[in-house]
């Protein structure tokens, strides 16, 4: 099986992406990090004074007004990441159809450069940190932050710009869990820096002003070093033609892969995609406020997601290292990592004050990537490289829409039944996962009885270098589960 490290035009591809990538997480979870303790500090103080403040989460005597506040900046939560996320999935088919028409570059661009006016908008609202003006520039930061797809249309962008420099099916897993990999080093390097400002007793607008600088450096990475192959394609499309675009792209996706009778295995992908998504998209409302309860404060917040990030990008070297040496086929793979995953919100449920369970749930988490990883992998293989942006831009869809669903589950849970059992919205992220495991078992099932899915490529197979075509009556029964 052919590795990454023999094919230096692959380096050149993935190394700029790894960097991009790694700038804009880190960015991104300093935004996290920063917002999440700029609306938590702004609604207590709009309730109370600072020194009051400080010790609520410590001070078990004022559990009742902790539990208004909690409810109250779990609302604001949900605000913010609706305005930002229904925005953001109806850009998705937009971005990924300019990825396919255009270029691969121009949406990390795009991304980018929105997501550095979506900070400094954050920015100048940390000023007025305990007012109800910093509330609302909040949701306008957000609203911004829509249009430009956010990290998830970034990442899909991302993993299309790399992945069409694989030549072989094999090294579309290692290119992948490599981004994975950096990604998750970015989220390290992201709470690092978020845990030492705090430790500095320095304000948010400085976590907030470094990651505008951050951003600034990925996009000067991303004008300089992406290539841009020149399309002349759409120097005849009219104006209406390049609106209409993206609803025709879609179209045509459907379509090719209905002929090719791998439809109803994408769909499958993605709807499981869809029950994995839904908890870990929307959790990023509740768990800063959950992790608060257990007496977590932002240093000990941000040391716990260092260590389940850095756990995270080791499982992803250990996977790259597995596909460089076996054919490990990749719905093993992902069902391994979303039973893997069930552990850690049980874990969470029944934690109670207990920091040692929450810790012990970091292994669990780290081998769920698996799932992701390898679905990315599959979709890559199922499709042709013209499409492969649209594809990723369904799976940027899925994952928005998650946003929206899962916030509002999360949140309306977590409200709900913070006042008798505020680990009730971790049974509902097992219960999720477990319906995303039984997709992916279906879709086994139905590769190992139907052989003819296996032989179906898609109509482009010869401008794909991705897909192999060549019959071998001696290839692995695993292998060509990866068609499907």
């Amino acid at each position: 099986m052919s590795d990454i490290s023999t094919s230096p035009r692959l380096w050149k591809a993935v190394v700029p992406i790894c960097f991009i990538c790694l700038l804009y997480l880190c960015s991104l979870f300093l935004f996290f990090c920063a917002t999440n303790s700029l609306i938590y500090s702004t609604v207590c103080l709009l309730r109370a004074n600072a020194s009051f403040c400080a010790q609520i989460d410590q001070n078990k005597s004022l559990i009742v007004l902790e539990e208004s506040i909690q409810k109250e900046s779990a609302q604001w939560n949900l605000y913010g990441t609706l305005s930002f996320s229904i925005i953001a999935c109806f850009m998705s088919p937009i971005f990924g159809s300019l990825s396919d028409t255009k270029n691969r570059k121009l949406p990390i661009v795009l991304t980018i450069s929105n997501a550095i006016l979506t900070g400094l908008i954050i920015t100048i609202a940390s000023i007025y940190q305990g007012t109800q003006l910093c509330l609302i520039l909040y949701l306008v930061a957000n609203v911004v932050n829509g249009f430009g797809g956010g990290a998830l249309i970034l990442i899909s962008s991302c993993f299309g710009y790399a992945t069409d420099s694989c030549k072989e099916k094999g090294q579309h897993v290692q290119t992948i869990a490599l981004i994975e990999a950096s990604l998750n080093i970015g989220v390290v390097i992201g709470y690092l820096l978020c845990a030492f400002i705090f430790e500095l007793h320095s304000r948010i607008w400085h976590i907030l002003l470094v990651n505008v600088i951050l951003l600034g450096v990925a996009l000067f990475i991303s004008l300089v070093f992406l290539k841009t192959p020149s399309i002349t394609e759409l120097s005849t499309i009219t104006t209406r033609q390049k609106i209409i675009r993206p609803i025709i792209d879609t179209r045509d996706l459907i379509v090719d892969l209905k002929n090719n009778h791998l439809l109803v295995s994408f769909l499958i992908l993605l709807l499981s995609l869809f029950f994995y998504d839904m908890y870990r998209m929307g959790s990023g409302s509740i768990l800063y406020l959950f992790l608060h309860r257990m007496s977590f404060d932002d240093v000990h917040y941000a040391a716990y997601f260092t260590f389940e990030q850095l756990a995270t990008c080791l499982a992803l070297l250990i996977l790259a290292l597995l596909k460089g040496r076996w054919k490990i086929n990749d719905l093993y793979l992902a069902s391994i990592g979303l039973i893997l995953s069930l552990v850690g919100p049980m874990l969470f449920a029944f934690a109670e004050n207990n920091k040692t369970m929450i810790f012990g749930a970091i292994p669990s988490s780290m081998f769920s990537v698996y799932f992701a990883v390898c679905l990315r992998s599959i979709v890559a293989n199922l499709v042709p490289q013209k499409d492969k942006g649209k594809a990723f831009s369904f799976i940027a869809l899925i994952q928005n829409l998650d946003v929206v669903v899962g916030t509002i589950a999360c949140v309306e849970i977590y409200e709900a039944s913070i006042d008798f059992f505020p680990g009730l919205v971790f049974i509902f992220a097992a219960a999720t996962r477990v319906m995303a495991l039984i997709l992916i078992l279906i879709q086994a099932c139905c590769v190992s009885h139907t052989p003819q899915l296996s032989l179906t490529v898609p109509v482009d197979e010869v401008e794909d270098p991705l897909i192999n075509t060549e019959s071998n009556e001696n290839d692995d029964d695993d292998d060509t589960l990866i068609h499907s």
